[in-house]
């Protein structure tokens, strides 16, 4: 009679422990759907130290980490449901803890970081907290760009830290299989935050070193869009000369160049004319190939 072997053991332990896990999980969700929603309780953690758990858990670290998991995404909805006055005090600990148990859960910290950004009441409103969750999992496993990708995500959408986010993008696009098109994101960034000299060097090496139509395609797209932007600029100032001059808004085209300020009408990189309002404001033409223009924010 054959004897089961220690590893089969564990699996059919395994097995067991995740069959309760997943009727414990029914029940709740089941519980929550028929029940009336109680008071708050005080939240806690089963364990305080995620270096302790993964002590304690052994071998099991992986379906604890799960579980911590769960209790996450449980913690998270409940508290947006509620929208309480706790503001999400367990969602840090428990992303830590699950992350701790199993460094590798990239979703636990990928998707985690996502919770702790949102604002209030919607979320914790900590990418601080979400930076750090992310950066955690890049230390465990330092060749993944999803990391880098997501850090310049927060840093662009929640901190409007152009620079950083910017520098994360090129420091993600360089790292192993990381797709062509992180360092694109790293170049509009910086025309987004306002810096178009370090966009176009960007633009510019990302130009020489293309190797797929598709990558000069969007190498040139963005160095006529920071073109534009210089001319804009330039038109706007010429704009505001002839004003100075003759004491009116011109409105047209032909009252710039009837200052001498101008040889024609100008226009685009793309070959579409600029556009001048009746108020002075001059824009891309609304056919021009080069709309939208990324709008440019000053750094916080």
């Amino acid at each position: 009679m054959a004897v089961p072997s220690a590893r089969a053991s564990d699996r059919g332990v395994t097995a067991t422990l995740v069959v309760l896990l997943t009727m414990a999980v029914t029940l709740q969700a089941a519980r929550e759907r028929l029940a009336p929603p109680r008071e708050a309780e005080v939240p806690a953690l089963w364990l305080q130290s995620p270096e302790a758990a993964r002590r304690i858990m052994l071998s099991f670290s992986d379906l604890a980490a799960d579980v911590y998991w769960m209790r996450a995404v449980v913690h998270y909805g409940s508290e947006r449901r509620s929208q309480g006055t706790g503001r999400f005090p367990l969602l840090y600990p428990l992303l830590d803890m699950a992350t701790t148990l199993d460094p590798w859960f990239d979703v636990a910290a990928r998707m985690g970081a996502i919770f702790l950004s949102e604002g209030y009441p919607g979320g914790p409103g900590r990418p601080d907290r979400a930076i750090q969750l992310l950066e955690k999992g890049l230390s465990h496993d330092p060749a993944r760009w999803q990391y880098r990708h997501d850090i310049g995500f927060v840093n662009y959408w929640w901190l409007k830290n152009y620079a950083e986010a910017a520098r994360q993008f090129e420091l993600g696009s360089r790292m192993p299989d990381a797709p062509e098109w992180l360092r694109t994101m790293a170049a509009v960034t910086l025309a987004r935050g306002g810096d178009r000299d370090a966009a176009r060097k960007l633009w510019t090496e990302m130009l020489e070193a293309a190797d797929v139509d598709w990558m000069r395609r969007a190498a040139v797209y963005g160095l006529q869009q920071l073109r534009a932007l210089d001319d804009i600029d330039g038109l706007r100032a010429r704009v505001g000369r002839v004003t100075e001059l003759t004491g009116a808004l011109p409105r047209t085209w032909e009252a710039v160049i009837a200052a001498g300020l101008l040889t024609s009408a100008p226009l685009d990189p793309s070959g579409a004319p600029y556009a001048l309002a009746a108020d002075g404001t001059v824009t891309l033409d609304p056919t021009s190939a080069l709309n939208p223009l990324p709008m440019l924010e000053t750094h916080r």
